[in-house]
C-alpha cells in the first residue's frame, strides 16, 4: 500500500482510507444511503482493510449519532495501538431546524462523546464536518487548539470547506492539515478553487466518494440502474428521487457518457478494473493524501485497496474523458445542493 505524509507532521497514512459511514446504520435505524450493518460484518471489513495495508479509518459523530465510532472501536480492538493505526473523526450534525452551530462547549462535549464511543483517549485527526457547523472560525480554532494541547487530538482538519471558508479559518489562527472534500473523475469541481487554496495553505486533500458512490465501478449503465439513495447528487435530475434537494435538471447524459468512456479506456488500455483505475487516478493527483472508500463486504475492501501506478499520460487521458462534465457542473463542489455550502 502506498502512503503519504500529512503536511507539517510526521504522520504517515495509507493512500486508501476506509470510510466508516456504513457502520452508522442499525437494523432499527438504517442509514438512508448504506442501510444497516451488524458488528460482525464491520469486524470482517476492518480486519480485511488492515490485512490489505489500510492504516487510517474515517468516521464521524454524524454517522448514526456516534454509532459508527462505537462499531469501529469494537472492530479495531487493540490493533489500533499495537499496529499504529489512525482514526479520523468529525464533529457536526444537522436537525430538521438546520445545522447545529457549535460553541466551544459543544465541541468539547462532542469530542468527549467521540472519545467514549471510540474507547480511546485521543483521536489522530479531528475534523469540522461542515463549515456551517461552526458558530465562528475563531471559537472553533481555539477549541481545537485547546484539545490538541490537552492531547485529546493529535491533529485537526476540515471537511467540505471552500476557499473562503479555508481563508477565514486560517485567518483565525487555524492550522488544518487536511480538507475532506468530494473528488473523483465525475466530480472535479474542487480543482477550480478549492485545491489551489489548499495548496497555498499547505493543506492535503482527503477525497471522499472517490468512486462517486459506485458509479465509477462500471456496474451502472443508465440512471435507472442506480439505487435511489445514490441518486441525490447533481449528476441526476432533481426529480430522480424524493431524497434530492438540489432541484436541478442534472447531468445524466454527460455523466453516463463519461462513465462509458472511462470503462472503455480501462478495458482497452489498463490491466486493472475500472474501479482500480478510477481510484488510482485520484491517488495520482498531487494534493491528495488519501482517498476514502466505503465497503459493505471484505471483498469490496480488497478491490478498493488495489492501486495501479498510472503514467502522466494515462492520468491526462482519463481527465480529458470527463473535462466536458467538469465544465458543465461548474465550480460548485457540493454534490447535493443547488447553492454550495462551501462558498
Amino acid at each position: 500500500m502506498a502512503t503519504s505524509t500529512l503536511p507539517g507532521t510526521e504522520v504517515e497514512i495509507s493512500k486508501v482510507c476506509l470510510g466508516c459511514w456504513q457502520f452508522g446504520g442499525t437494523q432499527d435505524a438504517p442509514d438512508a444511503t448504506w442501510g444497516s450493518m451488524d458488528q460482525k460484518a464491520a469486524n470482517d471489513i476492518v480486519a480485511r482493510a488492515i490485512d490489505d495495508g489500510v492504516t487510517i479509518f474515517d468516521t464521524a459523530e454524524g454517522y448514526g449519532n456516534h454509532q459508527s465510532e462505537a462499531v469501529l472501536a469494537e472492530a479495531l480492538g487493540s490493533r489500533r495501538r499495537s499496529q499504529g493505526l489512525q482514526i479520523a473523526s468529525k464533529f457536526g450534525r444537522f436537525s430538521a431546524q438546520g445545522p447545529h452551530k457549535f460553541t466551544d462547549v459543544d465541541i468539547e462535549q462532542s469530542l468527549e462523546a467521540s472519545l467514549r464511543a471510540l474507547k480511546t483517549d485521543y483521536i489522530d485527526l479531528y475534523q469540522v464536518h461542515w463549515p456551517v457547523n461552526m458558530l465562528s472560525a475563531e471559537i472553533t480554532v481555539k477549541a481545537l487548539e485547546r484539545a490538541k494541547a490537552q492531547g485529546k487530538i493529535r491533529n485537526y482538519g476540515v471537511s467540505n470547506f471552500g476557499p473562503q471558508n479555508l481563508k477565514d479559518f486560517v485567518a483565525a489562527g487555524g492550522r488544518p492539515v487536511t480538507n475532506q472534500v468530494p473528488y473523483n473523475l465525475l466530480m472535479r469541481a474542487v480543482e477550480c478553487d478549492i485545491i489551489p487554496a489548499c495548496r497555498e495553505n499547505n493543506v492535503a486533500i482527503l477525497a471522499y466518494s472517490p468512486l462517486q458512490q459506485g458509479l465509477l465501478t462500471g456496474k451502472f449503465h443508465k440512471p435507472e440502474d442506480v439505487p435511489e439513495g445514490r441518486r441525490r447528487t447533481r449528476h441526476f435530475a432533481g426529480t430522480s428521487t424524493s431524497l434530492s434537494r438540489h432541484g436541478q435538471a442534472g447531468f445524466e447524459k454527460l455523466t453516463f457518457d463519461s462513465i462509458a468512456a472511462v470503462r472503455e479506456y480501462t478495458a482497452a488500455n489498463l490491466s486493472c478494473s475500472m474501479a482500480t483505475a478510477s481510484l488510482s487516478w485520484i491517488a495520482g493527483q498531487s494534493q491528495v493524501a488519501a482517498c476514502i472508500v466505503g465497503a459493505r463486504t471484505p471483498e469490496q475492501v480488497s478491490q478498493n485497496a488495489k492501486l495501479a501506478t498510472l503514467t502522466e499520460e494515462q492520468l491526462a487521458k482519463m481527465s480529458a474523458m470527463t473535462d466536458e462534465l467538469k465544465t458543465a457542473m461548474g465550480n460548485n463542489a457540493d454534490m447535493w445542493a443547488a447553492e454550495s455550502r462551501m462558498a
